[in-house]
């Protein structure tokens, strides 16, 4: 029985299972393994005003130092990491950078060129806190460097260089990297591989389709990361798909399930089917599209926080929503306003654009609009009060409670 089927058994099994348990208790055990199911649906209908001291034990304003050789520009928001306290700030086309706890500049985490520890084309970061590396991920290789800048080697990683394709280090430097399916054609959709960028294991793609105008890069989306890591496992979220998987060398173990009810997105309105112009700005019956969501995942040791966007995607700056999950009640939680209130240091609200780290969220803020938010009345703290307009931007983190 092939891999597919397995896992369509063990789901049924598990949902099955679910059922019986009660409204409080939405979890049960596959071989062992904790299987959340997670009522999304719900949690819309379930909208409440959230204080970020119901849920956060501290929030700090780090303003991100402003040199020649630490401008920022085109900040990827979704992909700042902190890797023991190094803040990486990634750039869409030039590198990343790092600054520590407080802002000040450190150094520039890899350049663009030829040579090694140089990156072609600048796709995403990644870090690993217990060997204290950060990751550039460039077309088809991974760099590591230290976080004071320091090249520390680097080697091949499938793919196609497609800026959403993300990889990660696993035990034992083991590559984990994510295929876009831009295509509807791709073999595979994860790849295991190791520091010779040879291939150990490649988990087949069985969602495949006819893309009717060839590569879609509507299936890439900047608020999304694909995968992610959390005490020390490798979870994996496919793009229509409503369950992540915990990644091991040999399979993929179901970890969460998505009940989205009545807000998945329905096979016929997927973008193979409903596109009807070959610059796919043109997305049939856009109008419903906009009445079914796909959540991003932020996991943490008690709060599971989802951003969540609509299927719009004519609309890619749109504001994401914002839900979250208690591990310990059970409950999903649309917030109000789609932001936290902040009534811990000043009153500017908290909507998360990425985990850093584990069990901290950030939010990225351009100088410009801090400054705007300041003449409309938006009390700052004090160290955001002299911002100036070419000033580096403001990251917000909110370390959460356990």
């Amino acid at each position: 029985m092939n891999t597919l089927k397995n896992l369509s058994l063990c789901m049924m099994a598990c949902i099955g299972m679910a059922s019986c348990t009660s409204k409080q208790q939405q979890e049960t055990v596959v071989n062992n393994l904790p299987y959340t199911i997670i009522p999304f649906e719900k949690g819309v209908e379930n909208e409440k005003q959230v204080k970020l001291s119901d849920i956060a034990e501290k929030i700090t304003f780090v303003p991100m130092e402003t040199t020649d050789a630490s401008l920022l520009n085109k900040v990827r928001a979704n992909n700042i990491i902190s890797v023991n306290g190094t803040i990486v700030i990634p750039c869409f086309n030039m590198g990343a950078f790092a600054f520590d706890e407080s802002g000040k500049f450190i150094a520039p985490i890899s350049r663009k060129g030829q040579g090694p520890g140089e990156f072609t084309r600048f796709l995403s970061v990644a870090g690993n806190s217990d060997r204290n590396l950060i990751y550039v991920k460039s077309s088809r290789k991974m760099i590591a460097f230290r976080p004071d800048g320091t090249f520390v080697n680097e080697y091949k990683v499938p793919g196609i260089g497609l800026p959403w394709e993300y990889s990660i280090i696993m035990q034992d430097s083991i590559t984990l990297s994510n295929i876009i399916n831009a295509t509807g054609q791709s073999q595979y959709r994860l790849i295991l591989s190791n520091t010779q960028g040879d291939t150990l294991k490649a988990f087949p793609q069985y969602d495949r389709f006819e893309m009717p105008y060839g590569m879609n890069y509507a299936y890439c989306n900047n608020k999304e990361n694909y995968l992610y890591q959390y005490k020390g496992e490798s979870v994996y979220h496919d793009y229509y798909c409503d369950t992540l998987y915990t990644v091991t060398r040999d399979s993929l173990l179901p970890r969460y399930l998505l009940d989205m009810g009545k807000y998945k997105l329905p096979k016929n309105m997927r973008l193979e089917v409903a596109v009807v112009s070959r610059d796919y700005e043109e997305y049939l019956m856009i109008e419903k599209a906009e009445a079914y969501f796909r959540p991003t995942f932020f996991e943490n040791d008690r709060y599971i926080v989802m951003p969540y966007t609509t299927w719009n995607l004519q609309d890619k700056r749109a504001p994401a929503k914002l839900m979250y999950y208690d591990r310990e009640t059970k409950e999903c939680i649309k917030v109000k306003d789609d932001a936290f209130v902040n009534d811990m240091m000043g009153d500017l609200p908290f909507h998360p654009d990425a985990r850093v780290a584990e069990n901290i969220l950030g939010e990225w803020w351009e100088a410009t609009e801090l400054m705007e938010l300041a003449e409309e009345g938006v009390e700052l703290p004090d160290n955001l009060k002299n911002l100036k307009e070419d000033d580096n931007g403001v990251l917000v983190l909110v370390h959460l409670k356990k």
